[in-house]
């Protein structure tokens, strides 16, 4: 009896953390007012349900993906984590296959002017000089999105479209890919018409939407690589940064925001910051140009800037002995300059050879979320449904072992894994307090999600040990609450 006790609290905590899932599971399923939102802005409701091939497929995704997630690799983690890698991108377009729609929703919201915007803007944007040389008047007359964000999104989606050009319709005439996303863009163009808006000079070519609608899931699930390569950088053991991939490619925000922009965000904020733990000016360098890539594509990416910079002046700091300390400071502030110098640097040559304005650009957008999204939303109405949007989109079972990760972490851990353990939360909370978004946080904060997986890998690890049968549970929490949302929320529309 007394041998089992310590059996019984092993057991405790996962028994909590699958309570903890099962309520929101239960709460969307069973579509209870108010646990998709308060009443100033809802995930909507819809009939419940995932059907089709798409539906078998993803099911049959998981049991390979958490077998491999949850036993050590140690030796083939090489192998392991492409193929992980694979699974979480099949996922993401099996589940949206499963949606009512299916590829023929994608495509829809990639085309329409409110849902992702910036394919129809590209076509209504003047060209990309006169665009950079003054953004915020390039951007009045353009869609939400577009005058929220800086240019990088639309420039992007006008150079995939030099190879979507190469993507044909079937001569035939047979339905396929190609031509579900003309019909897409052609029932776009027709409600801009009926609406008496001004219509695009050149859309993007129909094989563009279907680039996006691939490579949007896809940049997402490589997130994984890196979100492994962070966990090794902070100290964690092997098969604690396995696990922590593939607890992102199980994050529900990662599906179920397809097609979304901000898919994209966390391969780069997560690989700015592997290269700013990592050690090393250059590589410290190169954090900052990666940051800046992320800003250039979002600017909520400057939130994650505090969290890098904390993670470079603290990268590879051994406990050391007094004589060691003067030496690791003087490190730390190269690494700091060398990241600050290589966020400025893409903004400096872009003013320079484009005369492109960061500041009056981002100030602008700035005022532009604000009247769209905070001005008529109340602060305290968000100050506790953020909290709660975050929980249900990331899985309160990660979140619980990022919380647990906290305290204890004893002498063996890295300073930088106890560096972004506190630093994470304390930007989390930071956001929350700030009031600088009200709503729709688990879309907009997906970028941070990332690092709350690396936390609760190894916090999992470190309570149950490798090849546990709780971390495959962990990860089967993970993928319930991500269908459950995928069948009974519209988040993309």
């Amino acid at each position: 009896m007394l041998a089992s006790f310590p059996q019984m609290r092993r057991a405790l905590l996962p028994l909590l953390l699958a309570a903890a899932t099962l309520v929101p599971i239960f709460l969307i399923a069973a579509h209870v007012p108010s646990a998709n939102g308060p009443a100033e802005w809802q995930w909507p409701y819809r009939p419940p349900g995932l059907a089709g091939a798409g539906m078998v497929l993803a099911a049959a995704l998981m049991i390979p993906l958490v077998y491999w997630a949850s036993h050590d690799r140690r030796t083939d983690w090489r192998w392991a984590l492409p193929l992980l890698v694979m699974l979480g991108w099949a996922l993401v377009l099996d589940l949206a296959q499963a949606q009512p729609g299916g590829f023929r929703r994608v495509f829809d919201a990639l085309a329409s002017r409110h849902t992702f915007g910036f394919v129809l803007d590209s076509g209504l944007a003047p060209d990309s000089r006169t665009l950079l040389a003054d953004w915020p008047a390039a951007s009045a007359r353009l869609n939400q999105h577009s005058r929220t964000h800086p240019p990088g999104p639309l420039l992007a989606v006008r150079a995939l479209d030099l190879l979507g050009r190469r993507l044909q319709s079937d001569p035939t005439g047979e339905r396929g890919l190609v031509s579900d996303a003309a019909g897409s863009l052609e029932r776009e163009a027709g409600r801009v018409a009926v609406r008496g808006r001004k219509a695009p000079r050149h859309l993007p070519a129909p094989g563009t939407l279907v680039l996006l609608a691939l490579l949007l899931p896809l940049l997402s699930a490589l997130a994984a690589w890196p979100v492994h390569q962070l966990a090794v950088a902070i100290g964690l053991e092997p098969d604690a940064a396995l696990l922590a991939a593939a607890l992102w490619l199980t994050v529900p925000a990662r599906s179920v925001f397809t097609p979304s922009l901000d898919q994209v965000l966390p391969l780069f904020v997560v690989a700015a910051a592997w290269m700013a733990v990592s050690g090393g000016r250059w590589r410290a360098l190169l954090a900052g140009g990666l940051l800046a890539l992320a800003t250039f594509l979002s600017y909520g990416c400057l939130a994650a800037a505090p969290l890098v910079g904390l993670l470079a002046l603290t990268a590879k700091a051994p406990p050391g002995d007094k004589a060691e300390r003067p030496l690791v400071r003087r490190l730390s502030r190269q690494r700091g300059l060398f990241l600050t110098a290589g966020f400025l640097l893409p903004w400096i040559a872009l003013a320079l050879f484009t005369g492109y304005d960061p500041w009056t650009s981002f100030r602008t957008a700035a005022a532009q979320h604000h009247a769209i999204a905070v001005g008529s939303r109340s602060y305290g109405t968000w100050l506790v449904w953020n909290p709660w949007d975050f929980l249900l989109l990331l899985g309160p079972a990660i979140l619980a072992l990022a919380a647990a990760s906290l305290p204890g972490r004893g002498e063996r851990s890295l300073l930088a894994h106890r560096a972004l353990a506190w630093g994470w939360w304390a930007l989390l909370l930071a956001l929350i307090v700030s009031g600088s978004v009200r709503g729709e946080v688990g879309r907009i904060w997906l970028f941070l999600m990332p690092f709350a997986c690396v936390l609760a890998a190894g916090e999992a690890v470190r309570r149950w040990g490798p090849r546990s049968l709780w971390s495959g549970v962990l990860l089967v929490l993970e993928l319930a609450l991500a269908l459950v949302l995928a069948g009974n929320l519209v988040f993309v529309g």
